[in-house]
């Protein structure tokens, strides 16, 4: 005969499998009332799912209504879900538990739920985390099909260059057995010509930073073109020198004037850690080694992509580092370093290395680092004059 935990596992599958069959019949802006109604069969009840704001200050809940109120990252019991990934109860008046779990689709971080369990025994949290799974399958395969989502992460209107940079990037992180990535890009609302684009495959992590010149629309039409050329190239199996050779010709070929997108173009073995990686006019990385700063990387400057063909120059160096378990390497735009308030210093390279420091101390992961030091910066500015991105790989 089965044993119970086997019958209550197969119980819990088939809910699971019954919730994502009933979804598909939903219509996809519905989601937080359709869950709510069903909660009641994991044995939980007040179910309420929030997602992150884009410049993930706040979780807002999905369901738009009056009694639901955004809450703050910093400083909550929800907040403190998302930033650890981890599950975190408080206890409610009726002697039982609200439990809030973290929603992750498998790379990035959207958002946390949270439910009321009459006992938080080890499978109670079990489930709690499965169903946080689920919330999160269903908010991106159902939030491609509706608005909603994405219009309730906003607290400012976009502009139409920002919109076009939202839409082009990856996950903002990637928490895998052998690397974790993560990155951000400030300010949420106005951001143009600032990008970043990563991809495993197999024993191999392909990245890339970017920083096109300008500012607004045209600078966001830059780097959709560098971003997508990048993306070609990779996908065609092209080496690095090729990947930068067809970016250039791709931003030439708009015939523009002298155009140019700065970037970093990066390809890390998984297995052995070694670092091959280009550096096109851009602020060179920074390697964090046992939790301190050692310095940047060096390589010789290639011309942007856009320039190199005036010269006919190509790719000056491909430099090469071995990554060692626990490096960490930190790219940024000249943003960062530049931000400043009317009147007032830099932000600067002493100051970013000192966070950047404090938080690896810390223990923070890549995702929570870079999402604090990217508000550091934006603190530190009030509304920034130039983009800032900020990403970084952990190669465990």
């Amino acid at each position: 005969m089965p044993s119970s935990s086997s019958s209550s596992s197969s119980s819990v599958y088939a809910h699971v499998a019954a919730l994502l069959h009933e979804s598909r019949q939903q219509a996809p802006d519905q989601l937080a009332p359709f869950l709510a109604r069903r909660v009641e069969r994991f044995g939980m009840r007040e179910l309420s799912v929030y997602v992150t704001d884009f410049e993930q200050r706040r979780l807002v809940p999905i369901d738009g209504s009056a009694s639901m109120h955004p809450i703050d990252l910093d400083g909550s019991t929800g907040g403190r879900a998302f930033t650890t990934a981890t599950q975190v109860g408080e206890p409610t008046d009726d002697g039982g538990t609200r439990l809030w779990s973290v929603v992750v689709d498998g790379a990035a971080r959207l958002g946390v739920i949270s439910v009321t369990l009459s006992e938080a025994d080890d499978d109670a949290l079990a489930l709690a985390d499965s169903l946080a799974g689920v919330v999160a399958a269903l908010l991106v395969t159902r939030g491609q099909c509706t608005d909603a989502y994405t219009t309730v992460r906003r607290s400012e209107k976009f502009s139409l260059a920002a919109e076009m940079q939202w839409d082009l990037l990856p996950p903002l992180s990637l928490d895998s057995g052998r690397v974790s990535v993560a990155g951000l890009i400030q300010p949420a609302y106005e951001v143009g010509g600032d990008s970043f684009d990563y991809a495993v495959n197999g024993d191999t992590l392909d990245f890339a930073v970017f920083d096109a010149m300008g500012h607004g629309l045209v600078s966001s039409q830059l780097a959709h073109l560098a971003v997508s050329s990048y993306r070609h190239s990779r996908r065609s199996g092209l080496d690095l020198v090729a990947i930068y050779e067809a970016m250039d010709n791709a931003v030439a070929s708009r015939n523009l004037g002298e155009e140019f997108v700065t970037c970093i173009l990066g390809r890390l073995d998984l297995m052995s850690g070694r670092l091959d990686w280009v550096n096109a006019g851009h602020p060179l990385p920074l390697l964090v080694q046992g939790h301190e700063v050692v310095g940047r990387l060096s390589c010789s400057p290639t011309l942007p992509a856009g320039l190199g063909h005036l010269t006919g120059a190509s790719v000056s160096e491909i430099a090469h580092h071995v990554l060692q378990h626990g490096d960490r390497l930190f790219c940024i735009t000249d943003g960062v370093v530049d931000s400043h308030r009317p009147g007032g210093d830099d932000f600067g390279e002493e100051r970013l290395i000192e966070l950047l420091r404090e938080r690896s101390r810390a223990g923070l992961d890549a995702a929570e680092t870079v999402r604090q030091l990217s508000h550091t910066v934006l603190d530190h500015r009030g509304m920034l004059s130039d983009d800032t991105t900020a990403f970084l790989v952990d190669f465990h």
